[in-house]
């Protein structure tokens, strides 16, 4: 369960940003927020607006740069590339000062009734801080490791918490580097406690708004391409079935096996996805089935939801974290309101992050509250997150209620009005003398390389 993420000095975060879901309303009734063993309830859903541009998935990106730290990717081999994040770290770079500075990541999360708050501070050349906290009642120290200015690393393991040969083992064999987290050289040394703190990190999902990678290892499943394919028909799609395309291997073009890792190539390979649909006749008769390619024969829509679908179920099975970056890109608005309440409905701990420029769901209602009077909206004020761009292309996230303390009117009317701020400003007059100017001209004079082909 997420409770809050910290993170500053990254892409176009200068400053320290903190995105919370800690709720600041009560929820008696637990529809839009869990209960949790300390004095707070946590959000089961939250949602980014703010400009093209200003910076909704870099957000998303510093919390999927943090998880590569801790949960290095793995080459061809199955080996954790360790130093896999130095490739990836992008400190913002439009300040002289910024850029010469460190960068900063905390997420606070929990597991097991138990708070977790992990720490990591890091520039280019290295990991300079570290720190991992437990809470149950007051908070406590489990580990931390300090990198002084001559280059000593000095390191803290609490005994009471990490396993007594592992730390030995680690510490004497010097194994803290610069280039890997202590929690998971820990891990790798199969400590329970910083094992489950990668399990958590591992199981934190991120989907990019152009990422339109096919559920391979779920739809090579049958029980779970079954609930694929369930998950499609309840949204209309009516496709009957469908399985990852073979192809043969000597079929791939040179070029293409150039650009391979290995060779020759092994096993079987999929170019796409085949989906099934039923085939009638001239009285709608069923006579047959119908392939097709998903990827070129589907709908944009289709594509989208269904590489949105594993990771929304497994989110939803399972009680873990998602965060989809432009949630409602070719999806229709029903459909995306549905999953949203697919996660308030979920009762254990899945919880949804999103960022969209569909003001229509600040609005929508989807019933009343136990008064029986006062609508209930898919969102609450303290779910809503506004993030802004300055002119000196710095980015903050705030939560709506900073903007107004006491919002009476529509929450998407005020948006769009800018009284939350988050919108573009749009200027037109440069455009329309452009087309003014253009419209003197007759079509003949359109330059050939203007034509549309």
């Amino acid at each position: 369960m997420l409770v809050s993420f910290s993170f500053g000095n990254y892409k176009c975060f200068r400053e320290e940003n903190r995105l919370s879901l800690v709720a600041e309303q009560a929820d008696a009734g637990n529809f839009y927020a869990m209960n949790t063993p300390f004095e707070y309830q946590v959000l089961k859903t939250a949602v980014l607006y703010g400009a093209n541009a200003s910076g909704k998935s870099k957000l998303f990106d510093a919390l999927g740069f943090m998880r590569s730290v801790v949960c290095p990717p793995r080459n061809g081999k199955n080996v954790p590339v360790l130093d896999y994040w130095k490739g990836e770290y992008a400190p913002f770079e439009l300040s002289t000062e910024s850029k010469a500075k460190s960068s900063f990541f905390e997420v606070v999360f929990l597991m097991d009734d138990i708070q977790y708050r992990y720490g990591i501070e890091l520039n280019g050349n290295g990991i300079i801080e570290e720190w991992l906290y437990r809470k149950k009642e007051r908070e406590s120290l489990i580990l931390s490791r300090k990198t002084d200015e001559d280059g000593t690393v000095q390191t803290v393991i609490v005994k009471n918490y990490i396993n007594a040969k592992v730390r030995t083992a680690v510490v004497s064999a010097g194994m803290v580097t610069a280039d890997v987290p202590l929690v998971t050289i820990l891990a790798t040394f199969n400590d329970a406690l910083c094992r489950e703190i990668l399990g958590w990190f591992g199981r934190l999902v991120i989907v990019s708004a152009n990422d339109m990678i096919v559920p391979a290892e779920a739809l090579t499943d049958e029980d779970k391409k079954q609930e694929i394919i369930n998950f499609m028909k309840a949204f209309d799609f009516n496709i009957e079935d469908m399985s990852m395309h073979e192809m043969n291997p000597d079929a791939i073009p040179d070029k293409i096996k150039s650009m391979m890792k290995e060779k020759p190539v092994k096993g079987v390979v999929y170019d796409g996805v085949s989906t099934t649909h039923k085939l009638y006749n001239e009285l709608y008769e069923r006579v047959g089935s119908k392939q097709f390619m998903m990827e070129s024969d589907e709908s944009f829509g289709t594509n989208r939801l269904l590489r949105l679908s594993w990771p929304i179920l497994r989110a939803l099975k399972y009680g873990t974290v998602l965060l989809i970056d432009e949630m409602d890109s070719g999806l229709h608005p029903f459909i995306v309101t549905a999953i949203i309440r697919l996660f308030y409905q979920a009762g254990n701990t899945a919880q949804l992050v999103m960022n969209t420029q569909n003001t229509s769901l600040l609005s929508y209602p989807i019933g009343y509250e136990d008064n029986g009077v006062d609508k209930k909206y898919l969102f609450r004020k303290d779910q809503v997150y506004i993030v802004n761009k300055n002119r000196y292309g710095e980015s903050n996230v705030s939560p709506i209620t900073n903007f107004q303390r006491h919002i009476r009117t529509s929450i998407e009317r005020m948006y769009l009005d800018g009284r939350l701020t988050g919108v573009p400003y749009v200027e037109l007059d440069n455009i329309m003398d452009f087309i003014r100017h253009g419209s003197q001209e007759t079509q003949e004079h359109i330059p050939e390389e203007d034509w549309d082909e």
